[in-house]
């Protein structure tokens, strides 16, 4: 039951898809609000797409307002992450990234990812036990597309730089 929770999450988290590989300044990139609102046109087409019960949707409320509070945290932290590594390359052009930074900065974003995925796990759990056999077929594509998707596309650490 838990995976039907992380196929929610794929949903909040596809966010770095839509992030421009490239993006050198503040024109190029997406604002919070652009990021919260495609999130959120994903939060409704999942809604949509498993054609929900009435009895099924006194328990979607708790769901998508998780998602929604998410992909609000998700995009103010990739707005944050891009300002900080726009502030270091200007200051820092020779100086490459240390291992102990690199690690430190990955396990804040695990970290932050494993409370998110508690978090829709818990809050789909009732959820996913209503779900009719189709629904969950469903949410079960969804977790595969998403497990096979990059952990954050277009990272700004990424750009330019080898780190092995």
């Amino acid at each position: 039951m838990r995976t039907a929770a992380a196929i929610a999450l794929g949903l909040a988290l596809s966010t770095a898809a839509v992030l421009p590989a490239n993006a050198q300044n503040n024109q190029n990139r997406p604002t919070v609000n652009q990021l919260v609102a495609q999130d959120e046109a994903r939060i409704a087409q999942l809604k949509a797409n498993l054609r929900l019960n009435d009895d099924q949707l006194s328990e979607w409320g708790r769901l998508e307002s998780t998602l929604k509070d998410i992909a609000k945290k998700r995009a103010e932290r990739r707005i944050a992450l891009y300002d900080e590594y726009e502030k270091r390359e200007e200051k820092e052009k020779e100086r490459a990234f240390t291992p102990a930074e690199i690690l430190r900065k990955q396990a804040d974003a695990l970290t932050s990812r494993a409370e998110e995925l508690r978090a829709i796990a818990d809050a789909s759990e009732p959820l996913y036990a209503k779900f009719n056999d189709q629904q969950r077929r469903r949410v079960d594509e969804i977790i595969r597309g998403f497990a096979s998707a990059p952990f954050i596309d277009g990272d700004p650490r990424m750009r330019g730089r080898r780190y092995y």
